[in-house]
C-alpha cells in the first residue's frame, strides 16, 4: 500500500488478517488508498479466486469498478444493499454447512477451492440508522474469517456508536489518515493519527500489532481507469446502475428466505 520512512514496503496478507477499517479526514488519501487496494486485487487476482461486493454510499469512488469481472454487486443506496447482503449471508450459511460436512474449520482445507469474497462499505456512517444492515455488516466481520468472507469498512470520521467494542475488535487491521483530535484517533483505533501533518497528503498510520507510519501510494482516477479498462466486461451503459444484479455465486436467495 505504501512505504515507511526507510523505503520499505508496507503490506500484509489479507487472507490472514481479513478485516480492515480505513478512516481519516477529507484529503487524507483514503480514496486513493482504496483504489490502490482494489485495483491491485483486480489486476493480480482471477475472478475465479476473488469476488467483490462494493457499497459506495458517497457515490464518489467505487463507481470506477462498474463492469469489472470480479464485481458481483455495486450499491449506492441502502435499499440497494439488502438483496446482495441477504445473498452474501446465505452464501456464508452454505459455506458453514460445507465446513461441517467435510469436518474442517476453514475453507482453505476443503477438497475444492472457493473464491474469497470481499465486502467493502465506503462511508458506513450514512447507514447508521439502518440497523438491519449494520447488524449484517457486523455479522460479516465477526463470522467471515473461516468462511473466506472479508470486510473493509471506510469512513471519514470514526463514529463511536457504529464502531462499538464488538465490531472494532473484529476489524483486525486499522489504517488512519489524519484525525482531528486524539478522541477521533482513539475511536479509529490508531493512536497518534491526530499528529499527522495536515499538509502531508497520503501520510497514514497502520495498526496491526503496533502502530507504524507510512506514505500511501497515490493512484488518481485517470490512472485507475486506464489500469482497470482491460478487466471491464462488455456493458451497454457507461454509468453505474442503481439496480443491483448479483452474479451466480450468490444465487442462494431462496435458501436464505427459507431460513
Amino acid at each position: 500500500m505504501g512505504q515507511d520512512i526507510y523505503g520499505n514496503p508496507i503490506s500484509w496478507d489479507f487472507a490472514d488478517l481479513e478485516t480492515l477499517l480505513i478512516s481519516g479526514e477529507i484529503g487524507a488519501g483514503k480514496s486513493s488508498l482504496m483504489r490502490v487496494i482494489l485495483t491491485t486485487w483486480v489486476k493480480y487476482t482471477s475472478p475465479d479466486d476473488l469476488r467483490l461486493v462494493l457499497v459506495d454510499l458517497k457515490r464518489a469512488d467505487l463507481g470506477l469498478f462498474h463492469g469489472i469481472e470480479h464485481v458481483d454487486a455495486l450499491c449506492f443506496e441502502a435499499k440497494d444493499m439488502r438483496k446482495p447482503f441477504a445473498l452474501l449471508r446465505a452464501e456464508m450459511y452454505r459455506r458453514g454447512d460445507l465446513l461441517l460436512e467435510h469436518g474442517v474449520t476453514h475453507i482453505s482445507r476443503l477438497p475444492f477451492k472457493l473464491p474469497r469474497i470481499v465486502m467493502v462499505v465506503d462511508e458506513m456512517s450514512i447507514i447508521k440508522r439502518e440497523t438491519d444492515l449494520v447488524e449484517m455488516i457486523q455479522q460479516f466481520a465477526s463470522q467471515g474469517r473461516a468462511l473466506g468472507v472479508h470486510t473493509i469498512i471506510a469512513m471519514q470520521r470514526p463514529d463511536a456508536d457504529l464502531l462499538n467494542s464488538a465490531l472494532k475488535a473484529n476489524l483486525r487491521v486499522r489504517i488512519s489518515g489524519r484525525q482531528a483530535d486524539a478522541i477521533n484517533a482513539k475511536v479509529a483505533g490508531v493512536m497518534g493519527a491526530e499528529e499527522i501533518d495536515a499538509s502531508a497528503r497520503g501520510r497514514m498510520k497502520i495498526k496491526i500489532d503496533e502502530v507504524k507510519e507510512f506514505q500511501a501510494y497515490f493512484l488518481d482516477e485517470g490512472a485507475c481507469k486506464e489500469i482497470l479498462s482491460p478487466y471491464k466486461m462488455l456493458i451497454k451503459d457507461p454509468e453505474p446502475q442503481l439496480e443491483v444484479v448479483p452474479q451466480s455465486i450468490f444465487g442462494l436467495l431462496e435458501k436464505e428466505e427459507q431460513r
